[in-house]
């Protein structure tokens, strides 16, 4: 008797098991983690072919953001100097929109947008506060490689980041450039 109780619980707890096997991809999406991700050597690569490498020059990837109707995959990226950055692909034609709304939603809240040199000229930068003696910059990269759509955010401290920025955009735009 006791053991057909044992066995009618194990069958009771492996279909639910299996049951909740299923979801966990919705309930994932709502922490950031890797559903619709796949893991490959030394990163990720999402359903829609972005792959996400683990370090990216001085960038470690810490988190995996949940897509929605116009952002489709993206991932999270820091270092230890306080540089933060964020990649994001797009369906076909929405980067501009979304580099629009960005630089709406900056200008909406108040913030300054600048003139930047070097790599970041090449973007949307706005200053969005001090920090010491320094001054957070957060600038905005459109790029298209084919049909798809990228943006990249990053934020950093002037003057004393300025020049990590360039080797940063490089290393973003040739990963998205060997899609």
């Amino acid at each position: 008797m006791a053991g057909e109780t044992v066995r009618s619980a194990s069958v009771a707890f492996a279909a639910l098991a299996l049951a909740f096997g299923w979801m966990p991809s919705a309930a994932a999406q709502e922490r950031g983690t890797d559903a619709g991700w796949t893991n490959v050597v030394n990163g990720m690569r999402h359903f829609t072919g972005l792959v996400c490498p683990d370090t990216l020059a001085t960038l470690n990837r810490t988190r995996v953001l949940v897509g929605s109707a116009d952002r489709l995959a993206g991932c999270v990226y820091q270092n230890a100097d306080g540089i933060s950055a964020v990649l994001r692909s797009h369906p076909s034609g929405a980067g501009t929109q979304a580099a629009r709304a960005f630089r709406d939603r900056f200008r909406a809240a108040g913030f300054e947008l600048v003139t930047t040199s070097g790599a970041a000229a090449s973007g949307i930068s706005f200053l969005t506060g001090k920090r010491g003696t320094s001054e957070r910059c957060e600038t905005l990269w459109r790029f298209r490689n084919g049909d798809a759509d990228y943006t990249l955010w990053i934020a950093y401290s002037l003057p004393e980041e300025a020049g990590d920025i360039g080797p940063l955009v490089t290393a973003f735009a040739g990963l998205l450039a060997s899609r």
